[in-house]
């Protein structure tokens, strides 16, 4: 299903991006200066709340971990899915996609409002080949990020985020990104 927004959505949803923006930009800007500042407190605490992590221990060590062995080489969706549940033994299809997306700006996140608003469904828990299936998803969804950000509206929704926040250094899949997040489908 494509990413439908109108101009009054995507204007609306503007105002509110700012907090989260805020936020984003603070996270990326400290991934910018390296790993040491991942491991920091302050940085997981700072990420945890912006992405809403609220795991035990033991799966933050592998998450963070992981996010810090692939900072520069570099990760896959798939890769990070599958390093993620042979470290704890679960589907994490949310927190991986913003693991890959914090390594890599031009990848899009899997988020409950991002999803209802492009009208993907991760597959249920019981779902057979649901690895497969999780990919499957998430490869759609950077394919409905990449036609939404080619059309007239996505044009409009860079140009108005950009009017918005002329300072703020982001691609544009993490501007459609912040206004899918701000927006309630109806």
């Amino acid at each position: 299903m494509p990413i439908i927004l109108n101009e009054q959505q995507i204007l609306n949803a503007l105002p509110l991006v700012q907090t989260g923006l805020a936020k984003y930009l603070w996270i990326q800007h400290q991934v910018s200066l390296g790993p040491s500042r991942i491991v920091a407190p302050d940085f997981q605490r700072r990420f945890n709340d912006f992405y809403k992590v609220r795991r035990n221990d033991d799966w933050r060590n592998a998450y963070y971990q992981l996010l810090v062995s692939k900072l520069h080489t570099g990760v896959d969706f798939h890769d990070a899915l599958k390093s993620m549940l042979d470290s704890i033994a679960q589907y994490e299809a949310s927190f991986v996609s913003k693991l890959v997306a914090t390594i890599h700006p031009s990848k899009p996140v899997i988020d409950g409002w991002v999803l209802k608003n492009v009208g993907l469904k991760l597959p249920a828990a019981y779902a057979r080949n649901r690895f497969s299936g999780i990919c499957d998803v998430y490869a759609s969804l950077e394919l409905e990020f990449k036609a939404f950000l080619a059309s007239v509206r996505g044009r409009f929704l860079v140009s108005k985020f950009r009017e918005f926040y002329p300072d703020a250094d982001v691609t544009d899949v993490k501007m459609l990104d912040l206004v899918l997040w701000q927006t309630r489908p109806q």
